[in-house]
C-alpha cells in the first residue's frame, strides 16, 4: 500500500480568492478584536497587521526586534484603518521573559488578547545533518518551536478568558523529508504537533489553535535560500486574510489542526464530517496495511 498523499484535493489559489476577502466576505469579521502578533516587521507578519486592521481589530499589539520598523507598519495600519491603535515592541521571541512583558503590556494596553500569532521564523543555511553548523540548525528549532512556546505559554490565560484563538506558522515544509533542510522542516513539523498539544489542553476551555502552511511567499526570509526561489509564487495577502476566516468563527471545527492557506477552505468545510469523523489533519504515524493481522 502506498503512503498517503500529504496534500488534499481542493482547489489551491496564490492570492486571495473570493472566500477570505476582507472587503466582502470577511468585512469586520475581526471587529473590536485585539490581536498579539509575533515577527511583524516586515513580510506574512506585516501584511497580516493590515488584514486584521482592515478587517475591523480595534488594537493590534505587534513585535519583532526592530522597533524603527515595527513603528512604520504601525503608521501603515493607522492609514488603513484610522481608528485601529497599533502598539509596536520590540521582542526577541527566543527570550521568555521579553515575551512575558510583551504579554502584559499588550494586556494592560487593551484589556485582552483575542488572538495571538506565533510568526516570528528562522531560514539557516543549507546543509546535510553532517556538515551543519550545530548552532544554525538549533536556531530554527529555537526561533520557531521555542518562540511558539513562549507566546502561547503567557498569552494562553488570556486567550481561555477571551475563548480566543492562537495561529503558529509552520509550512508545507513540516511534512516533506527534503535533504540538507532537517532543521528548518523538523522545527516546523514540532509546531504541528505542539498545536495539537494546545487543543488537547486547553480547547475544552474554549481556545482554538491552527498550525497554518503561510503559502510560498517570496519574503525577505524565504528569498534567502536561492533554491526556493522559483517556487515563492504566492501572495503574503493569502496568508493575512486566510488567518482572518480562521480566527472569524466560521473554521472554529479545524482546531488543532494542520490547514493551509493555499486551501479553498470553502471546498474544504464541504468535507467537515470527513474531517472530523476521521480526524484527519493531524500528524500521526501511517501504517497502512500493518494494522491488519495476517
Amino acid at each position: 500500500m502506498p503512503a498517503h498523499a500529504e496534500d488534499i484535493a481542493v482547489t489551491h489559489y496564490r492570492d486571495v480568492y473570493p472566500g477570505i476577502d476582507i472587503a466582502t466576505r470577511l468585512k469586520d469579521a475581526a471587529k473590536d478584536k485585539v490581536i498579539y502578533i509575533t515577527g511583524a516587521s516586515r513580510g506574512i507578519g506585516e501584511s497580516t497587521v493590515y488584514a486584521y486592521a482592515k478587517a475591523g481589530a480595534s488594537g493590534i499589539f505587534i513585535t519583532a526586534r526592530s522597533v524603527a520598523d515595527l513603528e512604520t507598519v504601525a503608521a501603515n495600519a493607522k492609514k488603513i484603518s484610522p481608528t485601529v491603535e497599533v502598539v509596536p515592541c520590540a521582542v526577541d521571541v527566543t527570550d521568555a521573559k521579553q515575551v512575558g512583558e510583551s504579554v502584559r503590556k499588550c494586556v494592560d494596553k487593551f484589556g485582552r488578547i483575542d488572538v495571538a500569532i506565533s510568526n516570528a521564523g528562522y531560514l539557516g543555511r543549507r546543509a546535510k545533518i553532517g556538515d551543519s553548523d550545530p548552532d544554525d540548525w538549533w536556531m530554527a528549532v529555537t526561533v520557531s518551536v521555542r518562540g511558539a512556546f513562549n507566546v502561547i505559554h503567557h498569552s494562553i490565560k488570556h486567550l481561555v478568558q477571551t475563548k480566543g484563538y492562537a495561529i503558529l506558522v509552520s509550512s508545507a515544509g513540516a511534512q516533506i523529508r527534503h535533504p540538507t533542510a532537517s532543521g528548518y522542516q523538523s522545527a516546523k513539523h514540532q509546531l504541528n504537533r505542539f498545536a495539537e498539544f494546545i487543543q488537547v489542553e486547553y480547547g475544552s476551555e474554549g481556545v482554538k489553535v491552527f498550525s497554518i502552511h503561510p503559502g510560498r511567499v517570496p519574503t525577505k526570509l524565504a528569498m534567502s535560500e536561492p533554491s526556493i526561489i522559483p517556487y515563492l509564487t504566492d501572495k503574503a495577502e493569502l496568508a493575512a486574510h486566510a488567518m482572518v476566516r480562521l480566527t472569524s468563527g466560521s473554521e472554529d471545527y479545524l482546531s488543532g489542526r494542520y490547514v493551509s492557506v493555499d486551501w479553498d477552505l470553502d471546498e474544504l468545510a464541504k468535507r467537515r464530517k470527513e474531517i472530523e469523523e476521521d480526524d484527519l489533519l493531524k500528524n500521526r504515524l501511517d501504517v497502512g496495511s500493518l494494522a491488519n493481522a495476517l
